[in-house]
């Protein structure tokens, strides 16, 4: 009896398996379609209307989308059902995570490594961390791979599941590394002239969207150094050396100096001495709470 159910958990995991090798395929025509489209996109510029190159050109990954998430919902019922003899064994879909080629349809391995990661990391009754660690670091090499075949939004949602399996089992440092990459990716589903494209762009060079505090250091540096190359070059009052001048620059980004202090060196220097002050409280603030949001989840 118990030799005919394991018989019969396997049979279901093998219909499984070719079940998300199917639905990959079927999603990976779609994006070769859209990717096509893309590498002929140039030379039908001035031959094809304008809305209909926008709807050509930027509907083919979101339909993928969207047919993944429908066909998501399906997969993880199905897995539940064929899995559920496994117990706490080992993964009963390793072979998807390990990154070789099974399917000849481009994009069909990666989007079969998605379905098959998000399946058995929320199908199975018992997964361990060092199992949910392998789902979660193939979901990341998932997500590399389609950013860099120009896949962002596919990209994003690897990023996302890989995110929420590392938060499961409370590794913030892979979680917070996740949340960037899936920001990346985020970022590049704008095009270049979107103004949140913009925001994000300057949140990512100053302070790595928020996960990297340390980049602002850097331009804080730099802040600091424009700050008193300038001030070096404005007129000083006589007595007043460039050593002093400069340690008034240095000093007013961190203390910001009095009126009295100001005239001692020079009326002129007043101005560009309150701009450093407000630009130095708001990024010295700014870094603060990103140190202390990162040092709290170590």
């Amino acid at each position: 009896m118990v030799g005919a159910t394991e018989q019969d958990g396997e049979r279901r995991l093998a219909t499984f398996k070719s079940l998300v090798e199917s639905y990959a395929n079927s999603i990976a025509e779609d994006l070769e379609l859209g990717q096509q489209y893309k590498r002929t996109r140039l030379p039908r510029l001035r031959s094809e209307p304008e809305g209909r190159r926008r709807v050509r050109g930027s509907s083919r990954e979101q339909e993928a989308l969207a047919d993944f998430d429908r066909i998501e919902v399906g997969a993880q019922q199905s897995f539940a059902r064929a899995a559920s003899s496994t117990g706490s064994g080992p993964l009963v879909l390793e072979e998807f995570y390990d990154g070789t080629a099974r399917l000849s349809q481009p994009y069909a391995d990666l989007i079969a490594t998605m379905l098959a990661a998000r399946s058995e990391a929320n199908g199975r009754l018992l997964l361990a961390y060092a199992q949910g660690r392998v789902i979660a670091e193939s979901l990341e090499r998932t997500g590399k791979s389609l950013l860099s075949t120009g896949l962002p939004r596919l990209a994003e949602r690897a990023f996302r599941e890989a995110a929420i399996i590392h938060a499961r089992f409370q590794d913030p440092r892979a979680e917070d590394r996740c949340q960037y990459l899936k920001l990346n990716a985020h970022r590049r589903t704008y095009p270049w002239w979107h103004p949140m494209r913009c925001v994000s762009e300057l949140s990512r060079w100053l302070v790595g969207y928020g996960y990297k505090p340390m980049r602002l250091l850097v331009w804080i540096a730099i802040v600091i150094a424009g700050f008193a190359v300038y001030l070096l070059h404005l007129p000083r009052n006589p007595g007043v050396t460039r050593g002093d001048a400069l340690f008034m620059a240095l000093q007013n980004f961190v203390n910001p100096m009095g009126l009295t202090d100001t005239k001692g060196i020079s009326p002129t220097w007043e101005t560009p001495l309150e701009l450093e002050t407000y630009t130095g409280d708001i990024l010295r603030n700014v870094f603060f709470v990103l140190l202390i949001r990162k040092w709290f989840r170590l």
